[in-house]
């Protein structure tokens, strides 16, 4: 068996991202300024926590939380690119500017036991909130390594299905009945009116999924399959592409809004914030984002410390930020503007009360609440770095070519 840190799957993302250019973080948006205020303008006399990562872990305002904690969070965003993340800590020395680190699980496998990452002194007095917090969240593999280091703090997170048109499935509108994936891969009703992600670390694993819940094959972990495993599932996804069940492969994710606006497809793996917008143009529930029977694409981006940030005099104020992650206040923002979950969502709820949130706004923070927790209750959690990545993108390029 290979050293987990020599296999293709990790460190070779990192060695191709460097190939295609040494470029750092030059270039790199800095996203954590009060919306229409540059950020020289700011609140200068607040001590600063600077982040680099995926900005969708910004609030779309960052006032609220430095009047609550009196801290200013500088966060230079960069894409969901793995290979791009890793390589502009492992090769740039971003830890000697940079105080915390933002992305999908994944990376905490290789960066924290690489002595990149701190690990999280949960008995910090300022991580205040780390006790009340669901293991569900704080120990889950997002946030840990495989030998359960805690590397991280939760941030945000979601668990990924597929958006259908309820009226063109026979469905109520306010439907929650679970849906089975089949209608991704294996049914006559939706054949050639199915969308499919052209990323296999997104769509490949829901299809194991599947396969797997239906017996029709068996696989360990869905989310990194063994070169073995994977030829069963692509030689599935191969027969329903000749059977015509896809109706186009998509890329990004402005193509899962035009596909769902346009009402070009009845089904497509995307994810939730598709759904919104396409209800936008369409009118509410016209498109729904389903519960399954199966499982969930279950994702999640946590914050993880600069090891040499644990030796600069700013630890406390990085953990007051870490444990505003946390919060009720950080919660509710984050579900009314982004739609995203996460950790004490009944922080969130209680936050929304106490100031004076309209009930239509209290009511949708309950229904993410229980939402995710119904969500959250099935199979799988994924990755970006799994170990068995060349072997897996190898039977996706089969699929992708057939």
């Amino acid at each position: 068996m290979k050293d987990k840190f020599s296999t293709y799957s990790q460190v070779e993302l990192t060695r191709r991202s460097m190939l295609q250019g040494l470029t750092a973080v030059a270039g790199t948006a800095a996203v954590g300024g009060v919306a229409g205020m540059p950020v020289a303008a700011r609140a200068q006399d607040l001590p600063v926590v600077t982040a680099y990562g995926v900005p969708t872990a910004a609030l779309k305002d960052w006032a609220p939380m430095e009047a609550s904690i009196g801290v200013r969070c500088d966060l230079s965003g960069t894409s969901n690119d793995v290979g791009v993340f890793m390589r502009d800590i492992m090769a740039s020395n971003l830890g000697d500017s940079t105080d915390i680190f933002i992305f999908e699980s994944g990376t905490e496998d290789i960066l924290g036991p690489r002595g990149f990452y701190a690990e999280i002194d949960t008995a910090n007095p300022e991580l205040s909130l780390w006790e009340r917090t669901s293991d569900d969240w704080k120990r889950s593999d997002v946030v840990t390594d495989s030998e359960g280091t805690q590397w991280g703090v939760p941030v945000i997170g979601n668990a990924d299905s597929f958006g259908y048109f309820p009226g063109k499935l026979g469905l109520a509108p306010d439907s929650e009945e679970e849906l089975s994936w089949s209608l991704m891969f294996d049914d006559e009703d939706t054949r050639g009116r199915v969308a499919y992600g052209q990323g296999w670390a997104y769509s490949f694993p829901s299809a194991a999924l599947y396969l797997k819940s239906k017996g029709a094959a068996e696989i360990g972990n869905v989310a990194d399959m063994t070169g073995d495993e994977a030829k069963v599932v692509a030689d599935f996804l191969i027969e329903r592409k000749k059977a015509g069940q896809f109706r186009t492969l998509y890329g990004a994710f402005e193509e899962q809004i035009q596909l769902l606006t346009n009402q070009e497809v009845d089904v497509i793996n995307c994810w939730e914030p598709a759904v919104r917008e396409a209800n936008i143009v369409l009118g509410a529930d016209a498109t729904r984002y389903a519960y399954t029977k199966e499982g969930y694409f279950k994702w999640g981006h946590g914050a993880y410390v600069a090891k040499q940030a644990m030796e600069r005099d700013n630890v406390a104020n990085i953990y007051k930020v870490l444990n505003y992650f946390l919060s009720g206040e950080y919660r509710a923002l984050q579900a009314r503007d982004r739609g995203y979950a996460g950790p004490n969502m009944d922080l969130g709820v209680e936050y929304a009360e106490e100031n004076g949130w309209s009930g239509d706004e209290v009511a949708a923070l309950k229904a993410t609440e229980a939402k995710v927790a119904k969500k959250f209750s099935k199979p799988f959690v994924s990755t970006t770095t799994p170990q068995n990545s060349a072997d897996i993108e190898d039977q996706w390029q089969r699929f992708l070519n057939a």
